[in-house]
């Protein structure tokens, strides 16, 4: 009697599988006593998933080629695995290099997820020892404290590179170009500052930017760390299709301090609102037809890896230089979106107060705006409350200058502070008007 043994059992099951391709009952017994009787061989190649069967197969099938009908043509399935078994060692060595590949790959995967794990806990022990010394620090001092003697002049920075998809620029900026798109064509007018409050001043009509604004996106965040790779490149690549959808900046710097170009720059973005800058000589409303927006992705004013890094901040600083070279834009007119914000329906400054403290103006080889005086408190009557204050973390030479500015004007036509916002807020609403009717 036949021992049993698995194998033994699926040899049993193929016979019968073979069997059912001889039709006569009579030659099908005959077939199954003579096959059942033979036994099979055995050899290692028998663990292989199917092709380990074939030396099985092939014994079937000169049982079954007895019985069959000469002049029948023999079924696919039967020539089939004649024709495997005629190459089985090349599939046998194919298995054998699957299965090796299949194992070494499960041995990388498992020591990438150790290596991670083991980083991952490593850079919080070291985040944790650090952390008061990182509370004070600026994530853009290393960027801040590049010498003077090092930085290039706006004449020094030209188009050095073109392709498909980026530009690159002399002083290293490297803009990206795959979500660029167009806009409302740039028309707006520049008020003269000292002819603002008679009717003559009327302004120049002008086309090209004359300003920057920077903006915080205030979107989603992960902790910037490795093991977040890649769903912190989803949502920065969720950000930028939302802003080219609804055309919010012309520009958008990443996470990884890549910069992207949105609304081309001839083109206005929607991304001032309602907004009042001077920069001492001309006053501009609705700035996004006068002013560049580019913005970080981040959420609020925070520096360091959990907020706007040195990557974003270098990335800035030579877009900012790019975009001064190329349209003479002065450093005046390089501001923040909390700075310019205004509400006309209630005459108060900070409808939108991003950026309103913390700007590294330095670290972009900007001056410190913080420290000019806000026309639009001075020459065009806002106010301020106590929560445009609290989310600048207090007064700032800035916002003192405009209101010692509008104090020294009362005095002088004999007004109240009141009357002398309200005087002030008539022509703000001309110039305003004129600004709204020149985007229609």
């Amino acid at each position: 009697m036949q021992e049993f043994h698995p194998q033994n059992l699926r040899y049993t099951r193929l016979v019968d599988r073979y069997s059912r391709y001889i039709e006569s009952p009579v030659l099908r017994l005959k077939f199954l006593k003579i096959a059942l009787q033979t036994d099979p061989p055995r050899n290692s190649w028998k663990r292989l998933p199917f092709v380990g069967s074939l030396p099985d197969r092939a014994m079937i099938i000169v049982e079954l080629s007895k019985v069959l009908p000469l002049g029948q043509p023999a079924p696919l399935g039967i020539r089939l695995a004649s024709l495997m078994y005629r190459v089985r060692y090349a599939l046998y060595a194919m298995c054998i290099a699957v299965a090796i590949f299949a194992g070494a790959s499960l041995v990388y995967a498992v020591s990438r997820i150790v290596s991670s794990l083991s980083v991952s806990t490593e850079a919080e022990d070291i985040a944790a020892k650090n952390q008061p010394v990182a509370s004070g620090s600026n994530g853009g001092e290393a960027v801040a404290a590049i010498a003077s003697g090092a930085g290039l002049t706006l004449d020094n920075i030209w188009l050095a590179e073109q392709g498909e998809g980026y530009e690159f620029y002399s002083n290293g900026a490297r803009v990206l170009t795959e979500f660029e798109t167009v806009g409302a064509r740039r028309s707006f007018y520049r008020f003269d500052l000292e002819a603002l409050a008679e009717n003559s001043g009327q302004g120049e009509v002008l086309s090209h930017p004359v300003g920057i604004i920077y903006h915080v996106s205030e979107s989603d965040l992960l902790p910037f760390a490795d093991r977040y790779n890649s769903s912190l490149k989803n949502l920065s690549r969720a950000l930028l299709e939302y802003t080219h959808e609804h055309r919010l900046y012309n520009y958008v710097i990443d996470r990884f301090g890549r910069t992207y170009r949105v609304v081309r720059d001839e083109f206005a973005a929607n991304h001032a609102g309602n907004s009042v800058w001077s920069d001492g000589r001309g006053v501009y409303v609705n700035l996004s037809a006068s002013f560049v927006g580019i913005c970080f992705e981040g959420r609020g004013p925070t520096m360091g890896a959990e907020g706007i890094n040195e990557a974003q901040i270098y990335a800035a600083r030579v877009l900012t230089a790019v975009l001064r070279s190329r349209y003479g834009i002065d450093d005046a007119n390089c501001v923040t979106h909390g700075l310019v914000s205004v509400n006309p329906s209630n005459r108060l400054m900070g409808y939108h107060t991003d950026w309103v403290s913390e700007f590294p103006f330095e670290a972009l080889g900007l001056s410190n705006k913080y420290e000019t005086e806000l026309a639009a408190i001075s020459r065009l009557g806002f106010g301020y409350d106590q929560a445009y204050v609290a989310a600048a973390g207090g007064k700032w030479p800035g916002l003192e200058k405009a209101d010692a500015a509008l104090r020294e004007a009362a005095e002088k036509n004999g007004f109240s502070i009141e009357k002398e916002r309200q005087v002030l807020s008539r022509v703000f609403g001309r110039v305003y008007s004129r600004q709204r009717a020149l985007e229609k």
